[in-house]
């Protein structure tokens, strides 16, 4: 029995796509893995830029508060732990990157049965007839 044109053109459709998502995946996997042994690649994810005059740009102090000025009211609060920072920063980047790793398998994973189930039905075996 021969299927239509219109469900033959959408069964190779679903083939192709599936074929897209099976490549995507793959580079998704590729970057991911990288990403969780690497999650903080370079300065671009944790930097932090000093203003000349202006104290750290990220962590400045309240309006009205001037810094140098000895302790009180007036004077800056602690700086904020920047080694803390970070480490939450690569846990973060990497939970980030394992999450983005496991979409990708199951992306692969879902997209090789996609495109299996749509070839068989598209060439279904013949059977021996006797």
């Amino acid at each position: 029995m021969r299927t239509s044109t219109v469900a033959e053109i959408f069964g190779y459709l679903v083939c192709l796509i599936a074929v897209v998502v099976f490549f995507m995946s793959v580079a998704g996997i590729v970057n991911n893995a990288f990403r969780v042994v690497n999650p903080t690649p370079g300065p671009r994810v944790f930097a932090a830029r000093m203003l000349p005059g202006h104290g750290n740009f990220f962590f400045r102090a309240r309006s009205g508060q001037r810094t140098g000025e000895g302790p009180g009211p007036m004077a800056l609060p602690n700086p904020p732990d920047v080694a803390a920072m970070r480490v939450r920063a690569e846990g973060d980047a990497r939970f980030d990157a394992v999450r983005r790793l496991v979409l990708a398998i199951v992306m692969l994973v879902v997209s090789v049965l996609v495109f299996r189930r749509a070839f068989d039905w598209l060439n279904p075996r013949q059977g021996s007839t006797a």
